[in-house]
């Protein structure tokens, strides 16, 4: 009888496979909420919850990679997985956002950065300097969105392996 021995999973493929489960979790979320009538780009409570849903993804990545590998997880492999997952999704949700915004409504973005003006004009900035503000956030929203991202994926991939590693007592058996 021979003895069949699989590859375990790599730390880049299982992150890659959740990525993409989570931007199709994150996209389906986006249109039901414009099917529905609500801006998905305004901040508020629903990024609270896409956050969440985030982190239960990278749990069940987590969980996925120690169960289809010898049962143990690194840190450094949970954080690597948490990270890539994110970024994936993250990569995946700017191309869909920027279709989105560029060809099917041009408008969508316009209360985003109305709220953002009522807010500076709120806080006493007066409507010259808050305008100059509003124009650089269009400059540069793009920046912000991979940035952003980058920074959200590094700060669940530092926080999640906490409670998700396994160490292999025998790390070099």
């Amino acid at each position: 009888m021979e003895e069949t021995t699989t590859n375990p999973p790599s730390v880049l493929s299982t992150g890659v496979k959740f990525g993409l489960i989570i931007a199709a979790v994150s996209i389906a979320w986006f249109i039901i909420q414009v099917v529905i009538g609500i801006n998905p780009f305004v901040r508020d409570w629903k990024g609270w919850l896409s956050m969440a849903v985030s982190i239960a993804i990278v749990v069940f990545a987590h969980k996925s990679f120690k169960d289809s590998g010898d049962g143990y997880m690194s840190y450094g492999q949970g954080l690597g997985i948490a990270f890539i997952a994110i970024m994936v999704s993250v990569l995946l949700g700017s191309i869909f956002s920027y279709i989105y915004i560029n060809f099917i409504d041009q408008t969508v973005m316009d209360e985003v950065w109305e709220k953002a003006l009522e807010e500076a004009q709120s806080k006493g900035q007066n409507e010259e300097a808050a305008q100059m503000g509003i124009e650089w956030g269009k400059k540069l929203f793009w920046v912000f969105y991979l940035v952003g991202g980058a920074f959200v994926a590094l700060i669940i991939g530092l926080l999640v392996p906490i409670f998700t590693q396994k160490k292999n007592p025998e790390p070099f058996v």
